[in-house]
């Protein structure tokens, strides 16, 4: 790719501290590191690169956000940003990042891979002002588990704010959440541990849970009425997948799974169907071991990317800034082949039976962690990096 103008400047780190296992204290303002180089520094001006199919303008939006996992684009152009370590959520308000988290979010279990995570807005919510998230909540004694909250959005803070489920006790990390195109929610719950619970029903562990917007369980759900199984998980044998979205043409929910080392996937989520975790795989161990592919009575991957990409964050573009890229789907990559720096966005063109056409990395020159990819109310595509200083970044057609 071409680029112009590329300036390279460093900037301050936003340290956002580490709480600890107890209820939150009352939101407090982000207090800056001290200034100091980073290898792999943001530019300072946009930047103009020439892709496959369309010439994009790239620029950031705000940074200074530490180690953030979710990104919200809001109707009125703004963003939420929910930071995973310090269990919070940051807005940014007409480009320029609140250092003051927003009010009224629950209590977490906060640490380096738990806290704050999704969020979604409702359908409805230019009507109902409702935002969805999952989080980390914290049990008795270590234990802990993966929780729904959903509030009421004011501009400052979430109100009214309710726990609409809450799992088994089990160790997980990192979740995404969707609202498919039949109205229910499909949330992610990581297994990257070797573990038989991703095979079992009786835990949520490595799974897809399926819920109604009120967190009641759908009766259509593949494990209803099926003694010893926990009736909210819609699939099962799943490792850490940290991308999930509605195909808006054909209402297909597709999830994006981690393999150890390669073997990175695209999953279509079938009703009560096993993903093969934690036997089988198309990539290897991490010990550099084969791993044996699925196996008869085990859902297929829909495509795969060796080495992996680490895949997080995933939408189907439906907008009009970019006519050459509607209806493809775009992934956020964390790092290729397990090598810092080497992040960036997957774009993967479908024909109309979901055949792949080919694919596509975007912007591997800005070296970024990249954790979220959302259309915007705008049309532009926004991406959130998680890094020590964050930064969301917007990719628009270049003029």
């Amino acid at each position: 790719m071409k680029h112009t103008n590329l300036v390279f400047g460093t900037f301050a780190f936003a340290g956002l501290a580490l709480l600890v296992a107890f209820p939150a204290p009352a939101p407090a303002q982000v207090t800056p590191r001290p200034a100091t180089a980073r290898k792999f520094p943001l530019p300072t001006e946009p930047q103009v690169y020439e892709t496959f199919e369309e010439k994009i303008r790239v620029s950031v939006v705000a940074h200074g956000i530490g180690r953030p996992w979710s990104l919200l684009p809001l109707p009125d152009g703004n963003f939420l940003v929910g930071v995973r370590p310090t269990g919070q959520v940051l807005a940014i308000r007409d480009g320029v990042l609140d250092p003051t988290p927003l009010t009224g979010l629950p209590a977490m279990r906060t640490s380096r891979t738990t806290g704050m995570l999704d969020m979604v807005m409702h359908p409805k919510f230019a009507e109902n002002k409702l935002i969805y998230f999952t989080y980390t909540k914290a049990l008795e004694g270590n234990t802990f588990t993966l929780a729904l909250g959903r509030g009421h959005y004011d501009g400052k803070g979430l109100s009214d704010v309710k726990e609409l489920y809450a799992g088994n006790p089990t160790t997980t990390w990192g979740s995404k959440l969707t609202f498919g195109t039949d109205g229910l929610i499909y949330i992610t719950v990581g297994g990257a541990g070797r573990l038989p619970d991703a095979q079992a029903t009786n835990t949520i562990f490595g799974k897809v849970l399926r819920l109604k917007d009120d967190g009641t369980i759908p009766a259509d759900n593949p494990f209803v009425g099926k003694t010893g199984s926990r009736p909210e998980i819609y699939t099962i044998g799943h490792r850490d997948h940290h991308g999930i979205a509605a195909n808006p043409a054909t209402g297909q929910i597709f999830d994006g799974e981690l393999g150890p080392m390669g073997g990175d996937k695209i999953n279509i989520l079938k009703a009560g169907g096993n993903y093969g975790w934690p036997t089988n795989g198309y990539g290897r161990d991490n010990n550099g071991s084969p791993m044996p592919l699925p196996v008869e009575g085990m859902e297929q991957a829909w495509i795969t990317w060796n080495p992996g990409i680490t895949p997080s964050g995933m939408l189907f573009y439906t907008g009009d800034k970019f006519p050459n890229w509607k209806g493809n789907m775009f992934v956020g990559s964390v790092q290729r082949g397990r090598i810092a720096g080497t992040g960036g966005l997957e774009r993967v063109v479908f024909n109309d039976k979901l055949w792949e056409q080919r694919r596509e990395s975007i912007l591997t020159e800005f070296h970024q962690r990249v954790r979220d990819v959302r259309q915007g109310p705008d049309g532009n595509i926004y991406l959130l990096t998680e890094e020590d200083d964050g930064a969301v970044i917007k990719i628009e057609p270049a003029k």
